[in-house]
């Protein structure tokens, strides 16, 4: 792969481009399935894809994809994108690329990822079983079991000298539950194999199965509202666009609670989030977007750094979706406190513990979810309970009152995480609260 990537770095220079990135990307995964009272199914694929992006002296960068790169196709998109696009007289950013990287020591990489086998997968369905048999969780049922792990290599040169890359591991967990007439497929994604509890994982499946219901709660005009970290995690990934570079100056003026840090942080030991450099081989650190209630920062790429006369953050990540890198998070999540979700559940008195959420419609007046948990009082839950709130950006960050120290990660396209939060809820009307 270092090879081809210099081919296409020397390839771009010889056809008239100014400057040349290369990013390549190659996934070797591995996936096990069980369904009861069948053998384990078994895949495996290997897909490498090189990416470029080429900038004449001016105007906006040009790029192309390839799965399967050789010297004919390598000239040959080259001559393409030459050829069928005209550059325009606007600066670039091309002299922005990183010449170089310092060394980061960052946990991504699992040693153990080859003897992870359809032995291993076996004797973890096996714990899972001996776990669904002696457990109190009545009446819950695992329909499937599904295990991929993945290891990617990361490869990123330019003409400005950089040559760097890095591996990381992925494993991801998918077991679909029944319980009753419901069914929910639970998702963990870990950086190391040995990180899976099981035991905790079918609890939360069970957990959040349980709390499906019907049954609205009753409550006076105030309702105290403990969103575990799985909810709080949602709403974040939801308002997660505020803190990008375009971000709205209104809301980055205001002062939240002071016990509030949200932080953005990829080189995080263990989190599946994490590089050690990103898509277009810029390093970062910890970078706190709200630090003690403050806005402080938003994240970006080269690109829109660039349009914003700031520097990029090193947020640049890349999809399959789309040949350019585009700011987005690695590690999001709201710092954790010392307080114990008990300390929040006595503060609170009375109210619910939100488990699950659900988008249900993005309206002028604010986000509307649909919420199911448990009534609590003190430090007992009660039966589960369904409700909708609205809430906004602003309105939802000001009225967070306490956060608890546990704190947990949940992946989609990025790591987002969050402790237990604590809220006051307004009621509007039967059934509908706004925070």
């Amino acid at each position: 792969m270092i090879k081809t990537l210099q081919t296409l770095l020397d390839q771009g220079k010889k056809t008239g481009f100014s400057t040349v990135e290369t990013f390549a990307e190659t996934l070797e995964k591995h996936e096990y399935e069980c369904f009861p009272d069948e053998p384990p199914s078994l895949h495996a694929s290997d897909t490498r894809r090189v990416t470029v992006r080429a900038f004449w002296e001016s105007g906006d960068p040009v790029g192309f994809s390839l799965s399967k790169p050789n010297p004919d196709s390598i000239k040959s998109a080259f001559s393409t994108i030459y050829t069928t696009h005209l550059p325009d007289e606007k600066e670039n950013y091309g002299h922005l690329l990183p010449g170089d990287v310092k060394k980061t020591a960052v946990n991504i990489f699992d040693e153990s990822f080859h003897t992870v086998d359809v032995h291993t997968f076996n004797d973890f369905i096996d714990g899972i079983n001996e776990i669904m048999i002696s457990s109190p969780f009545q009446g819950l049922k695992i329909q499937r079991i599904h295990l991929a792990k993945t290891l990617k290599k990361i490869y990123i040169a330019n003409t400005n000298n950089l040559n760097v890359k890095y591996r990381k591991t992925n494993f991801n967990l998918i077991l679909s539950f029944t319980l009753g007439v419901n069914r929910m497929d639970i998702s963990e994604n870990r950086v190391f194999f040995r990180q899976f509890e099981p035991f905790k994982i079918i609890s939360r499946g069970f957990n959040l199965l349980n709390s499906l219901t019907e049954a609205g709660v009753s409550a006076g005009k105030q309702m105290a509202l403990i969103l575990s970290p799985e909810a709080s995690a949602f709403i974040l990934r939801e308002f997660s666009q505020y803190f990008k570079i375009s971000a709205d100056k209104e809301i980055m003026n205001i002062h939240y609670p002071s016990i509030l840090n949200l932080v953005d942080n990829p080189v995080m030991d263990d989190q599946v989030g994490s590089v050690p450099f990103d898509d277009e081989g810029v390093q970062s650190g910890e970078k706190y977007l709200i630090r003690k209630g403050v806005f402080s920062s938003v994240i970006s790429d080269i690109a829109s750094a660039f349009q914003n006369k700031a520097r990029s953050t090193g947020n640049g990540t890349r999809n399959d979706r789309s040949l350019f890198p585009a700011a987005e998070f690695s590690n999001l999540y709201i710092k954790s406190t010392v307080l114990s979700l008990k300390n929040l559940m006595a503060d609170a008195g009375e109210g619910v513990l939100v488990s699950l959420l659900k988008l249900k419609a993005i309206e002028n007046s604010g986000y509307l979810f649909s919420a199911y948990g448990y009534r609590f009082s003190s430090d007992e839950l009660l039966e589960p309970v369904h409700f909708y709130f609205r809430t906004s950006f602003r309105s939802y960050f000001l009225k967070i009152l306490k956060i608890s120290k546990e704190i947990k990660f949940f992946y989609s396209s990025a790591n987002i995480g969050s402790p237990y939060i604590l809220l006051e809820a307004r009621k509007q009307a039967d059934n509908l609260f706004e925070i």
